[in-house]
């Protein structure tokens, strides 16, 4: 059976926003993919577990099926699998699943321009960029990432001029990364894609891809004539 499918853009933690849109559009029965940067990881293990069972039982009474993918802002040790509840679940890197008769490839992970002020362990996590494994990589009709191509969002060096004297090597490791998405890309030959990461919302056709990065908590349904609904 079809169900319909929504993406939605960065939500850093701020999932009342984010119910308060499923309920102003009354969204339900569905599947919503979030492409990363939901605050896993800024609390104690055992609260975070605990609002991941209420998040839980808040989307199971819409029969919304969410799925999200790891981001800057997320400690990686909650991707590993381990989070999957019947109607919450965060995906490991290069995890595929057919919806609805297409193929999606989902990778998160992405580098912090502000990782040098962040605490390690608590806003912070060394594990937290993309990471490139061509051995996993599955053609697909749908890639889910976090952070994007060098083809597609900004690429002003603008933005990282604050950054750079406490952290040489940012604009340096930020563009490898994007480099690396581009490998992604020409592997995986999605005809769909979606991210997040820049808190703009970006959109380009390239190479036979129609590929999009949400701005924060935008919500886009997922199909060939697309609508913007925040």
């Amino acid at each position: 059976m079809y169900r319909k499918v929504y993406i939605v853009g960065d939500n850093h933690g701020k999932y009342n926003v984010m119910f308060r849109f499923i309920e102003a559009y009354d969204i339900k029965d569905c599947i919503l993919i979030h492409v990363g940067d939901g605050g896993e990881g800024f609390m104690r293990r055992d609260k975070q577990l605990e609002q991941f069972s209420q998040y839980n039982d808040y989307l199971k009474s819409k029969d919304i099926e969410y799925l999200s993918i790891r981001g800057n802002h997320s400690d990686p040790a909650y991707f590993d699998g381990s989070v999957d509840l019947s109607h919450f679940k965060l995906l490991p890197d290069y995890h595929t699943q057919i919806i609805n008769d297409e193929k999606f490839l989902f990778v998160g992970g992405a580098i912090s321009i502000d990782r040098k002020i962040r605490q390690e362990g608590f806003s912070y996590w060394k594990g937290e960029q993309f990471f490139l494994d061509e051995s996993k990589i599955e053609e697909c009709d749908v890639l889910i990432t976090h952070s994007a191509p060098t083809w597609l969002g900004p690429a002003s060096m603008e933005p990282f001029y604050h950054w750079l004297e406490e952290d040489p090597t940012l604009w340096r490791e930020c563009q490898r990364e994007r480099h690396h998405h581009d490998i992604l890309f020409g592997l995986a030959k999605p005809k769909k894609s979606y991210a997040g990461h820049f808190h703009n919302h970006f959109s380009v056709d390239f190479n036979g891809c129609r590929a999009k990065i949400l701005a924060e908590l935008e919500i886009i349904e997922h199909k060939h004539d697309q609508r913007t609904i925040t």
